[in-house]
């Protein structure tokens, strides 16, 4: 192929393309950018809400290392009285859940947690556990932040399940 030609073919591409970015460019409308920048407005009311997450949560002390004691302990002071003297802090949120009862057979237990699942419950998959040398599977619904709130569930899950849980601290 000839150079001339060449340089040619190379000089109406690069103008073809040009037009092809440019062109559109002149012709559209123009863009109102504030429109594509504005956010949406945030939603009014919170989707969880609780009065414990508004507590202040007292930290404990960093714990000190172990020290011997080089002295006897003086003889008025005893054991007790020193542990009554330590103060008690709350380390995070409790939790509740109404354990609905333990069952040595698992099937058992799964269809229970399919039947309160069916009712509306949060029926936690059965936990395992050993007691006295036999598996158990517990039956829990929860967890729930206020103990009130657990309480509240009580009689409505004894009555889908017809037996008689309990409200426990969890985990």
């Amino acid at each position: 192929m000839e150079e001339g030609l060449k340089k040619r073919l190379i000089g109406a591409a690069v103008l073809a393309s040009l037009a092809v970015i440019f062109v559109p460019m002149l012709v559209e409308e123009p863009v109102d950018k504030a429109a594509m920048v504005r956010m949406p407005q945030a939603p009014e009311a919170r989707p969880f809400e609780s009065s414990l997450l508004r507590e202040e949560v007292v930290r404990p002390p960093p714990a000190l290392p172990p020290t011997r004691r080089t002295t006897p302990p003086a003889p008025d002071s005893s054991p007790q009285s020193d542990q009554a003297t330590e103060p008690t802090f709350r380390t995070g949120l409790n939790a509740w859940v109404v354990q609905v009862g333990s069952f040595s057979n698992l099937d058992n237990a799964r269809s229970l947690v399919e039947k309160l699942r069916q009712a509306g419950f949060q029926a936690r998959d059965p936990e395992t556990i050993e007691l006295r040398g036999k598996t158990l599977y517990r039956v829990q619904v929860g967890p729930v932040l206020e103990k009130d709130r657990a309480l509240a569930l009580l009689p409505r899950v004894n009555k889908v399940t017809g037996t008689k849980g309990s409200v426990i601290s969890y985990p």
